[in-house]
């Protein structure tokens, strides 16, 4: 038997590896629902899968602002955009180029925001700035400066100004390594030139950081105009319609059945131009190698003295972490304290109790326990497609895997709420054989697919560091692939196995867009528990829930940034790696991926 798995090994045989390809391929299938499931839907009369018809884009073509709806979304999304890099480029140059004093607490701060999902923070504006009974408009009416309100939350500026703020934790530690590795040389011959710094900064600097801040733009995009969450809380009570509102209020009717046609119509538009935005995104990717800075010794540029500027970083940073953190979290907690909304006063201050965390215990069961048991499957299948999925782009050696490792790559381009609406299509068309329509099962596949591009992102890196001769020596020695999957490869990209699973869990506890989509009313889960309970006018017990859910969420961001390093300052990873690279052979330094 060994003699046998030997000679399929040597000659490139699959000796007994069909179980992972089997794995590999179902991950494929599941991320092509993704799109062909949105496709048929889209075709189909409501959700009668035998019945084709073009009415729904017919309908579509033919709605009212349509074009007043589609600007409106782009808008949002180029708002957003811009938004997030006014406070994460700054604060990214800051952290990876000067001598700020402050790094370590700023990095804290931005790993700590990742806890606070967006639907939270719009919530607490919410309350703050609502026009007829936000806390801050009740507090300008007290002093009597008028009986109009003087902030009103229910505007797309608001929108973009908010998820924008609350981008930028992603933003920042997705540039930070642009930042970190721009080797030193260009800089230092332009100062010997006699360039000046700023000129140095502008015409040397900013050009090579261009391709990963315009990649990281086109990618913050496509999250933006397909997010929900803060579109849901202020967009609807606002009447604020962009294209992921409509496809929320053709899947929650008022009355009668959700129109899975028409919303998969819309799905397709919004796809559309997300595909726009990513196929930009990897048009800045291509074009970084004509940035890159090939050095055998390429090193960083030493800090930057910010002398008196340090005061003014200090409050940039300062005012961002206020509005996207300090007063959310405020907010948050005076709203579960209190029976009801009121300004903060002496009065006030007799009524706190902890009535409303009583309350939310009796909501939060089994919304807790659907939430850990999709967080859980979202986990497992995300983590065995994904290592499935890696293994054969790193380690089979065949053209198969860059095809699976592309399709894979491409799937975020595909809009959560497109991505919602297909599976929960596909719930519909195997409910005969396999009722899983509206639950938690559904809602798991659906998130585990959406983060499978992340989990073979992160493993793939983990795989290409392992070299060939391990897997050789295990095939001359009469291991079989499938065992030398499990006992050699496994083992040793535990630690990205790991870390993909604590940033799995965490972004399946906090994803409210999927659920709301496919719940069909049995599925509850804490973040559809918030919005409904926010929705219907039950503020403290929604602000309980919440501050529950962050508690949860803190312990799996502290340990997903421990593993991953996130919660380090630049210099100090750059020193560290710096002393790894005294240790090896120099390796070419790419200036702008």
């Amino acid at each position: 038997m060994a003699v046998h798995e030997r000679n399929d090994t040597s000659s490139g045989g699959p000796g007994g590896i069909a179980l992972v390809y089997g794995l590999a391929l179902l991950g494929l299938a599941s991320v092509a629902v993704s799109l062909l499931g949105n496709i048929l839907a889209s075709f189909s009369d409501r959700a009668d899968i035998g019945h084709f018809t073009l009415l729904n884009y017919g309908e579509l073509l033919g709605e009212h602002g349509l074009g007043d709806v589609t600007l409106r979304t782009l808008m949002l999304g180029v708002g957003s955009v811009s938004m997030m890099l006014f406070f994460g480029f700054p604060i990214a140059w800051i952290l990876s180029r000067t001598d700020f004093a402050w790094k370590r607490m700023t990095i804290g701060v931005l790993v700590a925001k990742l806890a606070i999902p967006g639907f939270i923070t719009a919530m607490s504006y919410v309350w703050l700035l609502n026009p007829t009974s936000g806390l801050v408009n009740r507090m300008f009416g007290a002093t009597a400066l008028g009986a109009e309100p003087v902030f009103n939350i229910y505007g797309l500026g608001w929108i973009c100004l908010l998820q924008g703020a609350v981008l930028v934790p992603a933003c920042v530690f997705l540039m930070l390594p642009a930042f970190q590795h721009l080797d030193a040389t260009l800089e230092e011959a332009a100062w010997v030139s006699g360039v000046s710094p700023a000129r140095t900064i502008r015409r040397v600097v900013l050009p090579l950081l261009a391709p990963a801040v315009l990649g990281a733009a086109m990618f913050f995009f496509v999250i933006s105009v397909e997010t929900f969450d803060i579109v849901g809380l202020i967009g609807l009570p606002g009447g604020i319609k962009v294209l992921s509102v409509w496809i929320y209020d053709a899947m929650h009717p008022a009355i009668g059945m959700p129109d899975y046609g028409f919303a998969a119509a819309v799905g397709i538009l919004l796809f559309l131009m997300s595909a726009v935005a990513i196929g930009f995104y990897i048009y800045f990717v291509r074009r970084s190698e004509r940035y890159a800075v090939v050095a055998g010794k390429g090193r960083s540029s030493p800090p930057q003295s910010l002398g008196l500027w340090r005061w003014p970083a200090l409050a940039f940073v300062c005012g961002w972490a206020f509005i996207a953190f300090v007063l959310p979290l405020v907010t948050l907690i005076w709203v579960a304290l209190v029976p009801y909304l009121q300004v903060p006063s002496s009065a006030a201050l007799k009524t706190l109790s902890l009535t409303s965390f009583n309350f939310a215990l009796s909501y939060i069961g089994t919304p807790l326990l659907n939430t850990s048991i999709v967080a859980a499957g979202a986990i497992l299948l995300a983590l065995t497609w994904g290592a499935s999925i890696s293994w054969v782009v790193t380690r089979s050696g065949t053209r198969t895997g860059l095809w699976l490792d592309t399709a894979v790559f491409l799937s975020p381009a595909v809009p959560s709420m497109v991505a919602a609406v297909a599976f929960q299509y596909l719930g519909i068309a195997l409910y005969r054989w396999l009722p899983i329509y509206g639950t938690i099962w559904l809602i798991s596949l659906a998130i585990g697919t959406r983060l499978l591009a992340f989990c073979t992102r992160t493993i793939n890196a983990a795989s290409w560091q392992i070299h060939r001769q391990l897997d050789e020596a295990a095939y001359v020695s009469g291991v079989s692939r499938l065992k030398t999957f499990r006992y050699i490869y496994l083992p040793i990209i535990a630690p990205s196995l790991f870390y993909s699973s604590a940033m799995v869990g965490l972004l399946s506890v906090r994803e409210l867009t999927v659920p709301l989509i496919i719940d069909a009313g049995k599925a509850p889960v804490v973040s559809t528990l918030v919005f409904q309970l926010q929705t219907n006018g039950n503020h403290n017990v929604a602000a309980a829930v919440a501050i529950y859910m962050i508690a949860l969420l803190v312990a799996l961001v502290f340990i997903a940034s421990r593993l991953s390093g996130a919660d380090r300052p630049a210099q100090s990873r750059r020193q560290a790696q710096g002393r790894s690279a005294e240790r090896r052979e120099p390796v070419p330094l790419l200036a702008a991926e």
